[in-house]
């Protein structure tokens, strides 16, 4: 599942905030969001972590943070009054990224990330530049590739999808950094193909499950022959 020719392999997640569409129709038009959390973890050769990111996004649309997203990221106001702007964090990230010399793919759980921040490079009107053409030409869909791995065509949440493999969500729910971390904790688990085939048929059956969720993959199968991710 992973592509050998790269040496290292980054996991992205960004918290978003509703563009203010009564005041900014036109802008709403090209982006509904803009970012206002930016979360990154790089991982090696060896899939060991190696590296971070994480910044806050001031955003230039909305005044207010609105009630349901302070509610789910915690988010507020006075969290991102004195952030840097979108184009500031982008040029931070992209830097990031080339640290290394090494070439690299990214990962985001879901198309709504990659979709975002294409929308939004072009509502700030970003200059595509070389290195941001490249992040964009490598990055990937992991929930996508995961949702097949098991055999299931219904997507499913990153918290759900950590939790059946047996899993603990580390750190907190729509935290930009930590749904970065633990989507690059699952990338690791389903690393080992053979290992990995084994034991998609049970992670599909506890997704597919009506107990809520409640079954864990670890009620189903022996963990111990596992190198679960930490």
């Amino acid at each position: 599942m992973q592509n050998t020719k790269t040496k290292r392999s980054i996991f992205v997640d960004f918290e978003m905030q509703p563009v203010d569409h009564r005041e900014h129709p036109d802008e709403w038009s090209i982006a509904r969001h803009e970012i206002i959390e930016f979360g990154a973890v790089m991982l090696d050769e060896k899939l060991m972590e190696i590296n971070q990111f994480q910044s806050y996004v001031k955003p230039k649309y909305s005044e207010e943070i609105q009630r349901t997203v302070e509610a789910m990221t915690g988010i507020t106001a006075e969290t991102v009054k004195d952030a840097a702007d979108f184009s500031s964090v982008l040029d931070e990230f992209i830097d990031w990224c080339f640290l290394e010399e090494s070439d690299f793919n990214v990962y985001a759980w879901s198309g709504a990330d990659k979709g975002q921040f294409t929308h939004e490079i072009a509502l700030k009107e970003i200059t595509m530049t070389d290195k941001l053409s490249y992040i964009l030409s490598h990055w990937i869909d992991y929930q996508k590739i995961f949702t097949k791995a098991i055999g299931r065509k219904l997507a499913v949440s990153l918290d759900k999808a950590v939790d059946a493999c047996g899993l603990n969500f580390e750190g907190q729910m729509h935290d930009a950094l930590w749904d970065a971390r633990n989507t690059s904790r699952l990338y690791r688990l389903t690393s080992d193909k053979e290992a990995f085939k084994e034991m998609a048929p049970k992670v599909k059956h506890v997704l597919d499950s009506n107990e809520n969720f409640t079954t864990s993959l670890g009620d189903l199968i022996d963990m111990s022959g596992f190198n679960v991710p930490h």
